[in-house]
């Protein structure tokens, strides 16, 4: 019998093919050289598909912490991987105050910055009530592009939806965030949301800016928050974006609060019972292989804030939390876990009455779980953001 014909070859434009060679540049700074050397080249690279498929196969780099209401920065040093990118960004003025449309008796402030995006809240100067409830009926929004000096103004909450809004006396609390969009192939698109705690249920609002709209979710306390922690008792700490998810820590149960942004549905998993007892705010949930949940935490074996201090890795697996590696940390500092953003932990190491020196920032790569020197801090930064991107010259040129 004879053997079939072989397939065709598959053809491809000379377009098509330019693009499959530049996916195979490995740092956005060779694709930014790349789009300089002919205006053909540039076309193709700046295409809002193209940089859909090279931000996916090359994560933009952590470039820095950032503090958004002193505009400082601190930049990735050599020898960090993350050096070579972050030298784009020195000394940029990273301030959006001179850009951004100004009202009289209101002042713009930073609430949260995510993938490179600022969300800012326009409020009143003279705030004659609780800061959060405020930020319920702020009018103005915006979502701003720090380096390309962009903004989009957000619509406000439409009348029908802030009548779900609680009354001062059954608000709790108030997270408001950025967030991926909802439309995976628009890797432009993001959404805002409000998530509200009240006496009697969670109300989310979200803004999307794929149709514009604003929409409201209620989740009712036993229907839609499954387990112990009970998020109209216990306090809703440090925010984190791991996988696909936000979740939250509880000040008091070892509970972790998750909201799946594709689903748009809550859950929860439990924690570590020890050692979070004595560090409950001393870890961060991180993205392990295979899509699991990883835990790392940083531990103080001495008595005091000059350590020794140890960082150990787990995996939950089956419901159940695995201890993968403990890492011995720097003595006689005072470390803690910074935050987390595009595969780097990162640990602030500070200045203690017994060593007068601030040793700056560690990453941890969560991978390989090798820690490395990232750059230099200063006494009061640890109030900055995780901030991640890709070099200016290739940003997109609107949000």
């Amino acid at each position: 019998m004879a053997a079939p014909p072989p397939e065709p070859p598959i053809l491809r434009t000379h377009d098509e093919l330019l693009e499959e060679i530049f996916l195979l540049l490995p740092t956005a700074a060779d694709l930014a050289r790349a789009s300089l050397a002919r205006a053909s080249f540039r076309r193709l690279i700046t295409g809002h598909a193209f940089l859909r498929r090279y931000r996916t196969l090359h994560p933009p780099p952590l470039i820095g912490v950032l503090e958004v209401h002193d505009n400082a920065f601190f930049p990735a040093q050599p020898p960090h991987p993350s050096a070579a990118a972050a030298r784009t960004f020195a000394g940029f003025d990273f301030s959006y105050s001179s850009f951004l449309p100004s009202t009289a008796g209101r002042t713009w402030s930073a609430i949260d910055l995510f993938d490179g995006r600022l969300l800012l809240g326009g409020a009143p100067e003279e705030r004659t009530r609780d800061f959060d409830y405020l930020q319920l009926l702020v009018r103005e929004l915006a979502v701003c592009d720090p380096v390309f000096r962009r903004y989009i103004l957000l619509p406000a909450v439409p009348g029908d939806l802030t009548a779900l809004l609680p009354e001062p006396e059954d608000f709790l609390d108030l997270d408001t965030f950025l967030a991926p969009g909802d439309d995976e192939e628009d890797s432009l698109s993001f959404r805002v949301m409000f998530l509200v705690r009240c006496t009697r249920n969670m109300l989310l609002l979200v803004f999307s800016s794929v149709d514009g709209q604003w929409h409201a979710l209620t989740f009712d306390q036993c229907r839609s928050v499954p387990g112990t922690f009970d998020p109209y008792k216990d306090g809703m700490i440090r925010r984190q974006f791991v996988g696909r998810c936000f979740c939250w820590h509880p000040g008091v149960l070892n509970d972790l609060l998750l909201l799946d942004t594709h689903s748009m549905e809550f859950s929860t998993v439990s924690l570590q019972p020890e050692p979070l007892q004595c560090q409950c705010d001393d870890y961060v949930v991180v993205e392990a292989a295979q899509g699991m949940l990883g835990l790392l935490l940083v531990i103080n074996d001495g008595h005091n804030h000059d350590g020794p201090y140890r960082l150990e890795y787990s995996v939950l697996r089956n419901n159940q939390w695995h201890s993968e590696k403990v890492i011995p940390l720097l003595e006689k500092y005072d470390v803690f876990l910074f935050g987390v953003a595009r595969g780097y932990a990162l640990i602030h190491a500070q200045y203690t009455p017994s060593l007068q020196e601030n040793p700056g920032f560690f990453s941890v790569d969560i991978k390989t779980l090798q820690v490395e020197f990232f750059g230099e801090g200063s006494h009061g930064s640890d109030s900055g953001e995780l901030y991640a991107g890709f070099p200016p010259s290739l940003c997109a040129p609107t949000i």
